[in-house]
């Protein structure tokens, strides 16, 4: 069985073991030992954001490092700045701590809870370059699961700035970021994809809880921002890059999108409309100058009207 057909396997697993329990210590504890149990890591744990340090959580392994301060280690920088990090040689690593000597590999994932660390699953082994990308996406799913269930969904809507503010003010969005969509070019930066040469759109993922806000809900906030008969074309963006889409991972998301599809056709009385419903192909987030652009620049450009902020806010 392959890496990627054990995380396949292992996804229902961690899902159902963490059902009805409320409490996210008491799901990090399974979490931990489910993941260490069966994919035979070496190391496996939490560590919990508190104060400016990262202190100890449930894990599986030996002794461990009990505080971390902000932007230490691979731990620290992985809350720091707000990714995950993986790491082939944690000797290579500036300002590593060697809790222990036999650990030589590294991955570190962000928990998030509306838009905030609050921890960080940490995993190790003991051979060099242990974690590649399938680690990456699998585990980034799970951790995903500490505070709840939650799922996934990617909207282009035109310039993500603006995007992304809207989606984060509505409740039940739990993780936002930008980045490049269903395009041909890998790991395209911004200047590439403004060129409208690589086939991407920009877009917005977004993680939600399904408990608090539905994916009804927010296709139909969604077609709230959007002009849905444009093409390629949002306020006064213009470009292929500008497109507008839905695209899901998880084919049981189709009907439903479907459906919200066809309310909003038959809303204004056509039979198409220039919105991409697709399978997600491909998605690289953009870098960290455009992540938060609106948070970071209040007075930034922006093609949404700003009652629309007020809209979402009032979802809560």
């Amino acid at each position: 069985m392959t890496k990627e057909e054990k995380y396949r396997a292992l996804m229902p697993k961690v899902a159902a073991l963490l059902a009805g329990e409320p409490d996210p210590v008491a799901r990090m504890a399974n979490m931990a030992a489910l993941l260490h149990q069966e994919m035979g890591f070496w190391w496996t744990g939490f560590y919990r954001v508190q104060s400016e340090e990262l202190v100890l959580g449930p894990f599986q392994g030996p002794v461990a490092c009990t505080r971390i301060a902000f932007g230490r280690g691979v731990c620290g920088t992985a809350w720091k700045e707000r990714r995950t990090v993986v790491v082939p040689d944690v000797e290579q690593f500036p300002g590593h701590i060697a809790c222990s000597s036999v650990s030589r590999s590294e991955i570190v994932v962000p928990l998030w809870q509306r838009h905030e660390v609050t921890g960080v699953l940490d995993i190790d082994s003991r051979e060099t370059g242990t974690f590649d990308e399938v680690d990456w996406h699998w585990l980034e799913k799970m951790a995903a699961l500490v505070y709840g269930p939650q799922r996934e969904i990617w909207f282009a809507a035109g310039c993500f700035w603006g995007a992304q503010k809207y989606f984060k003010l509505i409740e039940g969005v739990e993780f936002t970021e930008v980045g490049f969509c269903n395009g041909w070019t890998e790991n395209p930066t911004y200047e590439q994809v403004y060129t409208d040469r690589t086939g991407h759109a920009e877009c917005v993922h977004v993680r939600y809880n399904p408990e608090i806000v539905t994916l009804e809900e927010l296709v139909r906030l969604y077609f709230c921002i959007i002009d849905p008969l444009s093409l390629n074309k949002q306020g006064g963006d213009e470009g292929t890059r500008y497109r507008t889409g839905v695209y899901y991972e998880e084919e049981a998301d189709r009907p439903i999108l479907e459906q919200e599809f066809l309310r909003v056709r038959r809303a204004l009385g056509v039979e198409e409309m220039p919105v991409e419903l697709l399978p997600l192909a491909s998605f690289y987030p953009a870098d960290e100058y455009h992540q938060d652009y609106l948070d970071k620049h209040p007075n930034g450009y922006c093609h949404l009207n700003p009652a629309l902020f007020d809209l979402a806010r009032s979802r809560r």
